[in-house]
């Protein structure tokens, strides 16, 4: 146990290494050498934990998955419980709105897929993935669970926000119209909740 605590503390001081290499020179340009240098561990010790950039991009992938499932389980309590569009479109424009090193790493990511097979198949894997979180997480809870294209809808559009905000500057001016685009939302999940209460 205490040996499987020292590597998961190593992994994690690796992950951290690697987002300050990744914001400064991009996942593209970056060589396990470079976080080897910014860790200040051997090739081996670097190698015996992650054995490419790709493995440690996954596990910050990951990373963000718990991080957001965290952060909705929150808002669920918050709610007592109880689903509305209103819920839904907030978790969504809180995510399109986050500025932090994870957003820009993730966005980093969606920026290369279209260049690399195997960012793309490690995007539908976490995509997949964070589907099942969500169904999960809401299962736990004994809330009747959306369908997979509601969920594939809400993490299109966090990407697209996220995307608009990174690279095209759009923060500010979707901050300025939160209240038209949480509308807009709010129209979607209206309906996809309706017609479940419609199927009962």
């Amino acid at each position: 146990m205490a040996k499987k605590m020292i590597a998961d503390e190593r992994k994690k001081q690796i992950r951290q290494a690697a987002i300050k290499v990744f914001l400064n020179k991009g996942f593209r340009n970056t060589v396990m050498n470079d976080i080897m240098e910014e860790t200040g561990l051997s090739r081996g010790g670097l190698y015996h934990h992650y054995g490419s950039t790709y493995e440690i991009l996954y596990d910050l992938m990951m990373d963000g998955n718990l991080y957001r499932r965290n952060i909705i389980q929150k808002s669920i309590n918050d709610e007592n419980l109880r689903l509305s569009p209103n819920f839904f479109s907030r978790i969504i424009v809180d995510k399109m709105l986050a500025e932090s090193d994870y957003a820009k790493i993730y966005v980093m990511f969606l920026c290369e897929l279209k260049e690399n097979e195997d960012l793309k198949n490690l995007y539908m894997k976490l995509k997949k993935e964070s589907i099942q979180v969500f169904k999960e997480l809401f299962s736990s809870l004994s809330i009747d669970i959306p369908s997979d294209e509601t969920f594939e809808f809400m993490i299109n559009i966090i990407n697209s926000g996220l995307m608009a905000c990174e690279v095209l500057g759009a923060r500010a001016n979707f901050i300025e119209n939160k209240k038209y685009i949480m509308e807009m939302i709010d129209t979607y999940f209206a309906k996809v909740l309706n017609s479940k209460e419609g199927a009962k």
